[in-house]
């Protein structure tokens, strides 16, 4: 055994529900055609949202802000500074945040360059809480979101994401007819969306549970690659009959292609523009940094590390930030941790860096090369429905591995409670994507963030026993403690 995997073997959990691991994140895949296909995969995985990310900055903006190109590239240079800055010990791959896209986009009209010079305001933000975790330890942090608030914010991290993966398969939808038409130029019916999805599935199924040596650790690559391919089929056998499955304009119409990103002078601003768009952008990072602890968190408990101890959340959080910081100054979409890479980590059992830090080095490569892009993008929807269907809702079981893993007591009511009410408003409010809107400056509150919140201050203030009721609550027990030594004393001066 060599030095490095010593090291790594005292960082890992061993517990009953141990994962057997096909490659540590320390292993490199054995052969090169191997490691490029891994990290394709990856890059799969990211790639639809990503993309999604600039396209509805400039929809709200109405013009062009950010390009799919410097989407792509702070995507893929910000993972590799994260990879870097975190020693390569964690399987994390960083991507364009939704979080941050509406309020971005509606407030470029205002204040142009500004928001840019925000989003490096949010990565400083994510650098100086890392530091304050650093001086205070991690330990507070693990016992406010402990097995009873973490399990349920994971849950809710897929499920959130659950409503657009149905509309994309075609079972949320309320057209007329049984018809989708995506305003893209591409409409099918209803069952043939659900058909597209369920074949990609299977697909991905097979490859997990029946599929020999290699194929096994690809079931995305393969699902992707075999429901695109009977789509292509489909389209062009139901073209006749006026169904459009793929959008082929992507790759014929040349002049849309965007060979390079979208850099800026983002010191290139009014300087009274700077406050407002700060106030709008910056709180958000209390969201996002809440999803950047979560994903940490669903990553350790699927790779058998405690991540929050080595290399550290602080540590982490910095590198975060320092990816932020370096999208925001180049003009850039805001950064954060993909679930649906970590799910790719789940259901393959590859925890390797060198795979996610060769996607990141694709990435960063593709945002220079158009046709690939463009091919990409074309990818069908319900092809990308079913897959989401996968990905998304491997991310909730995970939040109930959790649950199982930190033995949490389903007779305790305390820990029914604050699971009830948590998902409750979590899923409740993700599922249905409504968020609370805070003043007129675009600032929102997500279902995540307050079921967070929510979650956090029933663990700490609710009585840890069973049906104690408020009365054990640590604060009135002061009070109750302090008032019976008051009686006490009362009844000995009698007594004398």
């Amino acid at each position: 055994m060599t030095d490095i995997q010593k090291t790594e073997n005292k960082d890992v959990e061993q517990t009953p529900n141990h994962v057997q691991l096909v490659l540590e994140p320390h292993q490199r895949p054995k052969s090169v055609s191997k490691w490029i296909l891994l990290s394709v995969q990856h890059v799969f995985a990211m790639f639809g949202a990503t993309v999604l990310v600039p396209m509805i900055i400039n929809q709200f903006a109405n013009q062009q802000v950010i390009n799919i190109s410097m989407a792509l590239f702070c995507s893929g240079i910000g993972t590799l500074i994260y990879i870097g800055l975190t020693s390569a010990k964690v399987p994390i791959y960083l991507g364009s945040s939704f979080s941050y896209m509406t309020v971005m986009g509606t407030g470029y009209a205002d204040w142009k360059n500004a928001i840019f010079i925000a989003a490096f305001a949010v990565g400083a933000v994510y650098v100086i809480v890392g530091f304050i975790i650093h001086w205070t330890g991690s330990q507070w942090v693990k016992k406010v979101f402990s097995p009873i608030v973490i399990g349920p914010i994971i849950i809710i991290i897929g499920m959130s994401a659950v409503s657009s993966t149905l509309k994309n398969l075609g079972l949320w939808s309320n057209e007329r007819g049984g018809e989708i038409d995506n305003g893209d130029g591409t409409h099918y019916p209803q069952w043939l969306a659900i058909l597209i999805g369920v074949f990609t599935i299977l697909v991905a199924a097979v490859c997990v549970l029946k599929a020999k040596m290699f194929f096994k650790a690809i079931p995305i690559l393969m699902a992707l690659a075999f429901g695109y391919l009977i789509t292509i089929i489909l389209h062009f056998a139901f073209k006749s009959q006026g169904i459009s499955l793929i959008n082929t304009s992507l790759i014929t119409d040349v002049s849309s292609w965007e060979w390079y990103p979208s850099f800026k002078n983002v010191f290139d601003v009014k300087a009274s523009s700077i406050l407002p768009a700060m106030v709008s952008i910056v709180p958000i990072s209390m969201i996002t940094m809440t999803e950047h602890l979560g994903e940490h968190i669903n990553i350790g408990s699927l790779t058998n590390r405690d991540y929050i101890k080595n290399p550290g959340i602080s540590r982490t959080l910095m590198a975060d930030g320092v990816s932020i910081m370096v999208a925001g100054i180049i003009g850039g979409p805001v950064n954060a941790t993909y679930a649906e890479n970590t799910s790719v980590v789940g259901m393959t059992r590859v925890a390797s860096v060198w795979a996610v830090g060769l996607a990141a080095i694709f990435a960063t490569a593709m945002s220079f090369i158009a046709p690939i892009n463009q091919i990409i993008s074309m990818i069908p929807k319900p092809v990308m429905g079913g897959i989401g269907l996968i990905l998304f809702g491997m991310i909730s079981s995970n939040g109930v591995k959790i649950l199982i893993d930190g033995k949490v007591n389903f007779l305790n009511a305390k820990n029914i409670f604050v699971i009830s009410i948590t998902l409750g408003i979590g899923i409740g409010l993700g599922v249905t994507d409504t968020q609370i809107s805070v003043g007129e400056n675009g600032f929102k509150f997500t279902g995540l963030f307050l079921a967070t919140i929510a979650g956090v201050l029933l663990n700490i203030l609710l009585p840890d026993q069973i049906n104690d009721g408020v009365f054990n609550i640590k604060l009135i027990n002061k009070f109750k403690n302090k008032e019976f030594v008051k009686e006490k004393n009362k009844k000995s001066r009698k007594n004398k």
